[in-house]
């Protein structure tokens, strides 16, 4: 009998958790990407140092490879491109183009939201020349197809903002200003099938030295009041957009018992995130998410036997230079389950704002001090 073969429209450290996931279930995995650096290549059973926005050329490794299934990897491009593809060719099991694209659109799903009374921050979409002298501070610049917080900045008057709308436009030609919730920062992942919520996990994002970008996450459990508003607005969302089965991630703010919806994605959230999930509550969320997206049925993936508190955790220098490793406090060492470096020794750290140097997974409750148990050693 012929193996099954998955393309994945990717091969970064973040697609890793759907490879495993995908080998596990019995397919012969191949993946894309043009930088032969990507860590994920080296987990897939085969790959090609190919652009995945280039279709003609995937289409025709789909052919030559005779490719059964597709799947996206961690970020909005491989997403939709996978979408694409997967119905002019028929195979797989996505949302139409169309709400993928509005999905994946930060200033079109929020208006989706406010048009259907999902609860969501305020905003409109900046044009240029726009008169924007007359507006209430703070206030949140984002671009309408970024992700992982890149070009985010919240500002708190009106100087400030001339020079984030600036910055902003040179990463994305579409931005927005959106008010700026002051609250408790969480995600909410779920799956869906039928368009009803089957299963959530609740975890709180917690930022070190780049406020925009999500380092410490572990699970916490929501109030009654604000986790059944969440769910209303999800099956909101799910029905009248017609979601498929499969996974929802969101961001979501929450003051004064209301969880502000503030981003949201139908592929996987990133840095092993999966793995957070699947050690908490013991289930098999990226085999799920595998078959959903290829079609198959999902049994027995979310049978949850146990709940534990697990943190996940990326470090992150605090300065630049050239990294010579991590030295690791006995207090939580014992506690790793799980460890992954993304760079090596000799790697020269030139933005540190934006540099991951490892991601741990760890069962422990000293959330607030990490950061204090774990030494980056720079080359003096």
């Amino acid at each position: 009998m012929k193996t099954k073969k998955i393309l994945l429209l990717g091969g970064s450290h973040r697609d890793i958790p759907l490879i495993k996931a995908a080998q596990e279930l019995g397919y012969f995995v191949i993946t894309l990407g043009a930088k032969d650096y990507y860590k994920g290549h080296r987990y897939s059973d085969q790959y090609f140092l190919i652009d995945f926005n280039d279709l003609e050329k995937v289409k025709q490794i789909i052919k030559d490879k005779q490719i059964d299934y597709l799947l996206p990897g961690c970020g909005e491009e491989s997403y939709l491109n996978t979408v694409k593809l997967s119905q002019e060719l028929n195979i797989g099991n996505f949302d139409d183009l169309e709400v993928a694209k509005l999905v994946h659109n930060k200033w079109q799903f929020k208006q989706f939201c406010l048009k259907n009374n999902v609860c969501t921050p305020n905003g409109f979409y900046y044009k240029k020349e726009q008169d924007i002298s007359k507006l209430n501070f703070p206030i949140v610049v984002k671009p309408t197809n970024l992700s992982g917080g890149r070009g985010v900045d919240i500002v708190q008057n009106q100087e400030q903002l001339n020079t984030s709308i600036k910055d902003a436009l040179k990463v994305s030609d579409d931005i927005f200003l959106e008010e700026y919730i002051q609250g408790k920062l969480i995600a909410y992942s779920v799956f869906i099938q039928n368009q009803k919520i089957v299963y959530a996990f609740s975890g709180a994002d917690d930022t070190y030295l780049n406020p925009y970008l999500i380092t410490t996450a572990y699970p916490i459990k929501l109030n009654t009041i604000v986790e059944n508003i969440l769910k209303q607005d999800i099956n909101t969302i799910s029905q009248k957009l017609n979601f498929v089965d499969g996974m929802f991630h969101l961001q979501v703010i929450i003051k004064d018992n209301l969880p502000y919806i503030i981003d949201v994605t139908r592929r996987i959230p990133g840095d092993f995130y999966p793995y957070l999930i699947e050690k908490s509550d013991e289930v098999q969320y990226s085999k799920a998410v595998v078959k959903a997206y290829i079609g198959d049925t999902i049994t027995n993936e979310f049978k949850n036997n146990e709940n534990h508190f697990i943190i996940r955790h990326v470090v992150m220098p605090e300065r630049n230079g050239i990294y010579q490793g991590l030295v690791i406090d006995d207090k939580i060492k014992d506690d790793i389950i799980f460890r992954f470096d993304l760079i090596d020794n000799g790697y020269e750290i030139k933005n540190y704002l934006n540099t991951q140097v490892s991601i741990i997974i760890l069962q422990q409750n000293n959330i607030y001090k990490i950061n204090n148990f774990i030494q980056i050693i720079f080359k003096d």
